[in-house]
């Protein structure tokens, strides 16, 4: 786990998580610090699919929106085609639309058990909460 005081990283299972805790916020630095840290751990071997779990109820930053963006774009680079958003509901609509990247699966959970049983297996048919509601 790579901590940080703004955010979690870790590769579990062959997919990366990344956690926002309740109060995190990206300025443009932040957001070059975990573009960075991404690139390294979105290593094309040891990563198939992504979970980002947003516990903050703040706004996304312009820079917070640019380096998930980026982070996407790095990610289907490297092979990874499945991403996972659990949060709040407007947040994760938001970030479903941020993620919008040809090529990327993305699903809303309100679980973080049931988003990545999804990213490590998508056929399971975990229940996305886009869906079933």
């Amino acid at each position: 786990m790579e901590p940080s005081e703004r955010w979690l990283l870790r590769v579990e299972d062959d997919v990366l998580v990344v956690e926002f805790p309740h109060g995190t916020g990206l300025s443009p630095a932040d957001g070059e610090a975990l573009l960075g840290r991404w690139r390294n751990a979105a290593d094309p071997d040891a990563v198939e699919a992504v979970v980002i779990v947003v516990r903050t109820s703040r706004p996304c930053s312009d820079a917070g929106r640019r380096a998930l963006r980026e982070s996407a774009q790095i990610a289907v680079a490297r092979g990874v085609d499945r991403f996972a958003v659990v949060g709040q509901r407007s947040k994760r609509r938001y970030l479903k639309r941020t993620i919008d990247v040809e090529g990327v699966d993305t699903e809303a959970f309100n679980d973080d058990d049931a988003a990545m049983r999804w990213a490590r297996c998508p056929s399971t048919g975990a229940s996305s909460v886009e869906t079933s509601s």
